[in-house]
């Protein structure tokens, strides 16, 4: 759910050709997305009232990302981080936001990459929270919630940007948990790891911690994949972090 990378990765992915074919090839699925979000008539109806396609075309990454202006000026605000706190805020429903969530599913793999387009989406239909440290982006997190009250708030992506070694402690996975949880604070929380992502482990772990709550594994297909955002077959494991408050209702 969660993958960070040191801030001296940011220049290898750059130069990186492999990674470059990766996102050529990652562009040209975009275009059959693109046709599928066409079909949803709820979100066409709601974008429209943001953004044109073409503007939406106009923030889109160039490639090769070397030769991206805004992508290689970000990099460079990420390695040059003041001490300055985290803050968290609620994603707007601007293709500002959507390429804010771009650049971080770019270096945090195993992230999917989607369009600017296909994040405003999230923002609309689900909770974006966007961390940041003197305005530069830093992390976000998808959640919502489950259609009853009984139901838990699921998680499906919490994830922090490659930063200098001082600023992964932070806490910055730790805030936008908290950010998103308090708008819920009667609903148990649900979520999933890889096996091998040990750092999503130990947050959840530590976030449990620090609502006095309780996390312990659940059998997948408690909750449905698509709530969880995940795929069956690649070593994920479901979690229920039982809060206090929920636990005594």
């Amino acid at each position: 759910m969660r993958c960070n990378l040191f801030a001296s990765g940011v220049r290898r992915l750059l130069r990186s050709k492999d990674l470059e074919i990766y996102f050529q090839t990652a562009h040209s699925r975009y275009a059959i997305r693109e046709m599928e979000l066409a079909k949803r008539t709820t979100y066409c109806e709601s974008v429209s009232a943001t953004l044109g396609s073409c503007e939406y075309q106009t923030i889109e990454p160039t490639f090769p990302l070397s030769q991206d202006p805004e992508f290689l000026r970000w990099s460079t605000q990420l390695e040059a981080l003041s001490a300055a706190v985290v803050s968290i805020r609620e994603a707007n429903q601007t293709a500002e936001d959507g390429r804010r969530m771009k650049d971080l599913q770019v270096v945090c793999c195993p992230i999917s990459v989607r369009s600017v387009r296909e994040n405003v989406s999230t923002i609309i239909e689900r909770q974006v929270h966007i961390a940041e440290i003197d305005g530069v982006h830093v992390g976000f997190c998808v959640s919502s919630q489950g259609p009853k009250d009984s139901d838990p708030l699921f998680f499906q992506i919490v994830a922090v940007a490659p930063v200098a070694p001082d600023a992964q402690r932070r806490g910055v996975g730790l805030s936008m948990f908290g950010a998103a949880t308090a708008r819920e604070p009667l609903r148990d929380i649900a979520l999933a790891t890889q096996d091998d992502n040990i750092a999503a482990r130990s947050l959840n772990e530590k976030f449990a911690r620090t609502i006095g709550a309780t996390i312990q594994r659940v059998t997948l297909g408690t909750y449905r994949d698509r709530d969880l955002g995940i795929q069956r077959g690649l070593g994920y494991r479901a979690w229920i972090v039982r809060r206090p408050t929920a636990q005594s209702e």
